[in-house]
C-alpha cells in the first residue's frame, strides 16, 4: 500500500524486540504459575501495604508474557497490531495492581508510553497519508525509557 504500513511493520517489530529483551533481562520463570491472571485480576486488586518485591514480580511475570510478542508476523501489520493492543491492555491491567510507591511510578509510566505507542500505530494504518512518521523514533524513544525505568526497579 503506502510506506506507512512497511514503516509501522517495522515499528512493531521493534516493539517485539524491545519487550524480548527486557523480559530476557529480569523476568521470572514463573509464568507458568499465572497463566490464568486475567481470570484472577479482581483477586489481584492492589493491596495498600504491597512490597516492593511483590509489586515487581507482577511486573516479571507480565514481561515474561509479553515474549511472545517477538513471535508475531509483523508482515500483517493490522494483526500485529491487535497483538500489541493485547499486550497493552496486559501491561495497563499490571500497572493498576501495583501500589508499591516506587515501582507504581515505573509502571504507569510504561504503562502511559505503552498506550501512546499503540495508540500512534494504530493512527498511523488507520490514515497513512497524514501519519507522523518523524514521531516514530519519539514514541519508541518514550516506550524504551519507559520499560527500562520499570525493569531497572525490578532488577
Amino acid at each position: 500500500m503506502t510506506a506507512s504500513r512497511p514503516l509501522a511493520a517495522a515499528s512493531l517489530a521493534l516493539l517485539a524486540l524491545l519487550f524480548t529483551g527486557c523480559a530476557a533481562g529480569g523476568a521470572a520463570p514463573a509464568a507458568d504459575s499465572t497463566s490464568d491472571a486475567k481470570t484472577d485480576s479482581s483477586d489481584a486488586a492492589p493491596a495498600g501495604d504491597q512490597s516492593k518485591e511483590e509489586a515487581c514480580e507482577l511486573v516479571k511475570t507480565t514481561l515474561a508474557e509479553l515474549e511472545g510478542l517477538a513471535s508475531v508476523d509483523t508482515s500483517d501489520p493490522a494483526a500485529a497490531l491487535e497483538a500489541f493492543k493485547g499486550a497493552e491492555q496486559t501491561v495497563n491491567e499490571t500497572a493498576a495492581q501495583i501500589s508499591n510507591a516506587e515501582v507504581k511510578t515505573a509502571a504507569d509510566g510504561a504503562a502511559a508510553a505503552m498506550t501512546e505507542y499503540v495508540t500512534y500505530v494504530d493512527g498511523m494504518l488507520a490514515d497513512p497519508a497524514n501519519a507522523d512518521v518523524s514521531a516514530m523514533g519519539d514514541h519508541l524513544t518514550a516506550l524504551t525509557e519507559g520499560i527500562t525505568e520499570l525493569t531497572t526497579v525490578c532488577a
